[in-house]
């Protein structure tokens, strides 16, 4: 009997490190620092963007005329750019005086060291 309750201690044992040492409080990451440097400059990546305040009249058509991209991208990659960045503007109209974020290019900003 002694033997069974010895096995099976164990096992848990075993199974408590095995879960540990992948999921727990020793991750992968932590073994390999450079991945999480990776990681965390990938978190950190900021948009180019301007952020304007809208008037009277003004739409995403006149916004983007008035704010060429730096570079070229069709429309609708823009328009996708400008919703990702103005979750709360779809299917919504501009509404004077109040700041949106407009995309200028397709590439991030790295806030990470190179």
């Amino acid at each position: 009997m002694r033997a069974l309750v010895l096995t099976a201690i164990i096992i848990i044992f075993a199974f408590v490190a095995k879960v540990d040492l992948t999921e727990g409080s020793l991750q992968f990451a932590a073994i390999n620092p450079k991945n999480t440097e990776n990681a965390l400059c990938e978190k950190q990546r900021e948009p180019n963007y301007i952020t304007v305040q809208t008037i009277q009249g003004d739409t995403i058509h006149s916004l983007f005329a008035l704010h060429p991209a730096k570079v070229p991208m069709t429309f609708p990659e823009r328009l996708q750019l400008f919703y990702e960045l103005n979750p709360h503007l779809q299917l919504q109209a501009l509404v004077p005086g109040e700041n949106i974020k407009l995309p200028l290019s397709f590439e991030f900003e790295n806030t990470c060291g190179k």
